[in-house]
């Protein structure tokens, strides 16, 4: 009687094994897809399919034939005058006291501005040395420091007073080399102190995705403070009033379509225009890659320092002067830095997806400031698209994007003025 029940119960329900099974292999089927999905959108960046793309990219633009041209030209400098320049300079350091920081005379910025009150140079844009007097306008260079892309490292090194420490006796931090001799002036947000006929523009430039990051952390207001907002920027608009207090809560809330949170109407417009350049609301995403490029002249001869790789491209960039190769991890001031909470650089899968959707023109720029950089060649740019694809990889791929690049012809008219001798 047992035997004959048990037998019909496993009759009434034999249909339910093979369901199971089914079930259990569409769930494998869809992990699987999901798995391959992740994979293709992530990349990997060490195929050689994805290699053989960037390459392909890189060798279809102008950039490859000025990089053959750059690779047979002469130093800007002969071997002897380098030499001159930077024993100068050498000398310099070494008997430098902590004096008074040096003005060029040769400065344009107060010619570009004669209707402002005060149109003299920020303290902050002088250099702790004396420009030798041989080195004409056409042999000096333009420091472009894009705001949290390691500009205050590299202008410590140039001998900028920035970010250097109170006491400049004990911390002087210029590197004698000819890239510290010849880079004369500087352009830093709303200040453009060069001469569009300049000798080359070395540009600090980072991930734009870890730009936006260290931005957006850097600009946070301390409510503890007394005068915790900016006096120029909206910053309060987008921590205080729209509650955006992590970039990841500002890209999910605030970026991400058709989400089903408390951010405003208001709110979204403003993050999108925020992080677009297009509204004064954080300082360095204002001023960002297209603003400092546009406000370069087209002809402009570039060269960059990669953040991720600032030993390797100050000594390339001081070989294609004509100095020596000799800058070392150590001799690298630490500058502008803080401790950050883990909170503060999270980002989840969907957050950089908007991010990244949103930077796309941004992106698109820094690629191209990359390919006419005079010092990177085609394996210095696989190798930054390569660091690239695992933080953007659409983007990265890309030449194009689904939104038109802003016009920001006014906040580059305004920051470079009129030039009247």
């Amino acid at each position: 009687m047992t035997r004959i029940a048990r037998r019909s119960t496993d009759k009434k329900n034999s249909w339910v094994a093979p369901w199971f099974g089914l079930i259990w292999i569409g769930l494998a089927l869809a992990l699987s897809a999901f798995y391959f999905w992740s994979a293709s959108r992530l990349l990997n960046t060490s195929s050689p399919v994805t290699q053989a793309s960037i390459l392909h990219a890189y060798l279809e633009s102008d950039a490859a034939v000025e990089a053959e041209e750059v690779d047979t030209a002469p130093p800007m400098f002969d071997s002897s005058f380098a030499e001159y320049l930077k024993k100068g300079l050498t000398r310099y350091i070494n008997d430098y006291d902590g004096g008074r920081p040096y003005s060029y005379k040769d400065t344009t910025y107060a010619h570009r501005h004669p209707d402002r009150e005060n149109a003299t140079l920020p303290f902050w844009f002088k250099k702790v040395f004396p420009l030798n007097k041989h080195l004409t306008p056409d042999k000096q260079g333009c420091f472009v420091h894009v705001g949290k892309a390691g500009g205050s490292t590299i202008g410590c090194m140039l001998g900028f007073v920035i970010h250097c420490g109170e006491d400049p006796k004990t911390n002087f931090q210029s590197v004698p080399s000819l890239l510290t001799a010849t880079t004369a002036h500087s352009f830093h947000r709303s200040v453009y102190d060069c001469s569009d006929e300049a000798a080359y523009y070395l540009f600090t430039i980072r991930n734009p995705l870890a730009r936006a990051l260290s931005a957006f952390n850097y600009a946070k207001p301390d409510l503890s403070e007394k005068h915790p907002f900016s006096k120029k920027f909206k910053d309060k608009e987008i921590y205080v009033d729209c509650d955006f207090w992590t970039l990841n809560d500002f890209a999910e809330r605030g970026l991400r379509k058709g989400s089903s949170n408390d951010a405003s109407d208001e709110c979204r417009d403003r993050a999108k225009k925020a992080l677009l350049g297009t509204e004064d609301n954080l300082v360095h995403w204002y001023f960002n890659y297209q603003y400092y490029y546009e406000a370069m002249p087209p002809d402009a001869d570039i060269v960059v320092i990669r953040n991720e790789h600032i030993v390797d491209d100050w000594n390339t960039v001081e070989t294609l002067l004509g100095g020596a190769a000799d800058v070392t991890k150590e001799s690298l001031p630490v500058n502008n830095q803080y401790e950050k909470k883990p909170e503060e650089i999270y980002l989840s899968d969907t957050a950089k997806v908007v991010l990244c959707e949103t930077l796309c023109n941004e992106i698109q720029v820094y690629k191209m400031i990359l390919k006419r950089a005079q010092n990177i060649k085609k394996e210095q740019y696989i190798e930054s698209m390569q660091e690239l694809i695992t933080s953007c990889p659409k983007e990265a791929m890309e030449e194009s994007c689904s939104d038109e690049m802003p016009d920001i012809s006014w906040k580059v008219e305004k920051a470079k003025g009129k030039l009247i001798h």
